[in-house]
């Protein structure tokens, strides 16, 4: 490996390049609203709305401030959410904004790395230019949940660009870089625990000595950071039924045959892959089987004669470790999983375009050939970004892919809600509920959607079969009692109240309730007592009610 050369004028232009690429082809997504977990992690998510709960949020799942148990732990990404509420509120477009430059920002460290591992600037331009523009990634950039591939890429990246610095020239403050970005890129996604593994494969395909003590600082981090997983955090860990490890290592040939099938022709991308069976003899699962053993094979064949090979044939694979179904997860594969080993793809697809390497009577002919790519797949990922710009839209178009997910349709009933088309969302769950008659939540968007139109008897009969799967629910409890309320049967909403307020004695909104029935039934002290109680816990007060049971207490 030859040492990489400072930056000259070139160098600038490439970046200036990068920058408007990577612009060009997400700036039509800014505008694109909030859809899928970004209600729970932005919208409804109270923690994100005052900087004081931030040690609520190293404290929790990434779901705490929305009273949801969403198994994953990823408190520096809420952080990053922390701060865009801060500047811009609930506008999407700064969510949005934020989501782009992080992907300028990886981008530009992959043209860094490159160039240090290979000192070619035109290879790291292309291969940085590839990935900036490829219609895969927009589902970590366009959509807003999106972030914690970016954000924990970034991270990876420049703790593998100052792992190598530091072995060329020790330094501590080169150390402090490595060890700051690994720890911020675990509190963003959890897959960058594969990180000491790729910093292996540099030794690996580089033939660069192995010193423990460069390393261990590394280890000792990692360590740290399962026991906290499994000790303190263990309320976090993701608790998910799956299928038979067999069955996963399957999903996992298939996906590698459809990941390298959208990386070369990235066409009718969508959300969310959800599991289905598999067998031995499918043609996918087969064909991903003999991909994976022979590129592996060949690259470590290679390893004598070449680097960049290897190295990115391994960085691939490596980098998919954490999402191949080993540990099960949520999906046999998705779109946004290829995040970060994408950049080995890329890589091999830039080595193979480069015109210097070949002869001069075919370098216009590549030339145009690059260009064309860079223009298809950029043209692919502007359209591509309109689907993530409309919920509804992106909902019906999700189900064209997926027609049995409850998951979509109750999104799909939620997005209607949201703009007042109650009857379409009754319908969206209703179907929902054909899937899975025993999911509670959906069972409770129900229950909303029949009280939004006026249906109480039915919203009530929602609500109670919502219970009856899951009886800890205290919004529930108040949307039972609320409903209650709303055709005069105030014991009935006491009781609701009650319940809620058992499960959680300081949840200021079941008192702020429970005062407004007891005033009903005109037991005005147990009105003022909850109202006060509500106030307290940080209910806002209501100057009417307040005059109202003044005016009584009188």
């Amino acid at each position: 490996m030859r040492r990489s050369i400072p930056l000259k004028p070139l160098a600038y232009f490439h970046i200036g390049i990068i920058i408007i690429l990577s612009l060009a082809v997400y700036g039509n997504s800014l505008y694109g609203k909030f859809l899928w977990d970004d209600k729970i992690l932005i919208e409804d998510n109270a923690y994100v709305k005052d900087f004081n709960n931030i040690p609520k949020i190293f404290s929790e799942n990434i779901g705490g401030g929305a009273a949801r148990e969403i198994g994953f732990y990823r408190p520096f990404s809420i952080v990053t959410y922390t701060i865009d509420y801060s500047l811009w509120g609930l506008n999407v477009v700064g969510y949005h904004l934020s989501n782009i430059i992080l992907h300028i920002l990886v981008t530009l460290s992959i043209y860094w790395l490159v160039n240090i591992l290979f000192n070619d600037k035109f290879l790291s331009l292309l291969t940085a230019a590839l990935f900036a523009v490829h219609p895969i990634h927009t589902e970590a950039i366009s959509y807003i949940s999106g972030r914690t591939d970016p954000l924990a890429a970034l991270f990876m990246l420049l703790c593998f660009i100052f792992y190598i610095k530091y072995l060329n020239s020790k330094g501590i403050a080169k150390c402090a870089i490595v060890l700051l970005s690994y720890i911020l890129a675990l509190l963003s996604r959890e897959n960058s625990l594969i990180l000491p593994i790729l910093l292996l494969l540099y030794h690996f395909a580089f033939k660069k000595k192995f010193n423990i003590k460069d390393f261990f600082p590394v280890l000792v981090i990692t360590f740290i950071y399962i026991l906290l997983r499994l000790a303190a955090l263990k309320h976090v860990l993701p608790q998910l039924s799956h299928p038979p490890l067999v069955q996963r290592i399957l999903g996992f040939f298939d996906a590698i045959t459809n990941y390298l099938r959208l990386l070369l022709l990235p066409l009718n991308l969508h959300m969310t892959y959800e599991y289905k069976l598999f067998s031995f003899v499918h043609p996918t699962v087969m064909l991903g089987a003999i991909i994976s053993f022979s590129l592996l094979t060949y690259a470590f064949i290679k390893r004598k004669s070449d680097t960049l090979i290897p190295f990115s044939v391994f960085w691939f694979f490596i980098a998919l470790l954490p999402v191949s179904n080993i540990y099960p997860l949520n999906a046999y594969m998705a779109e946004h999983w290829l995040y970060l080993p994408s950049i080995g793809f890329f890589l091999i697809l830039a080595k193979g375009l480069n015109p210097a390497y070949k002869s001069k009577g075919f370098q216009v002919i590549l030339t145009a050939f690059i260009i064309s790519i860079l223009v298809f797949y950029s043209f692919l990922t502007v359209k591509q970004n309109n689907y993530w710009r409309e919920p509804i839209a992106f909902y019906k178009r999700t189900l064209i892919y997926v027609p049995h997910s409850l998951r979509v349709y109750n999104n799909l009933g939620t997005a209607y809600a949201n703009i007042g088309k109650y009857k379409e969302a009754v319908e969206s769950f209703k179907k929902a509920l054909e899937i899975n008659p025993k999911d509670a939540h959906v069972h409770f968007n129900l229950g909303n959607a029949y009280k939004a139109i006026g249906e109480h008897e039915k919203a009530i009969v929602s609500y109670k079969r919502a219970l009856e799967l899951s009886s800890s629910d205290i919004s529930t409890y108040c949307n039972l009692g609320n409903t209650y309320i709303a055709i005069g049967q105030y014991e009935e909403a006491i009781s609701s109240y009650q319940k809620a307020i058992e499960i959680n004695p300081k949840f200021a909104t079941a008192h702020y309730n429970l005062a407004m029935a007891y005033y009903h039934e005109k037991r005005y002290d147990l009105a003022i007592l909850h109202y006060e109680r509500s106030i307290e816990l940080g209910e806002k007060p209501n100057p009417e009610f307040s005059k109202l049971l003044k005016l009584h207490q009188e």
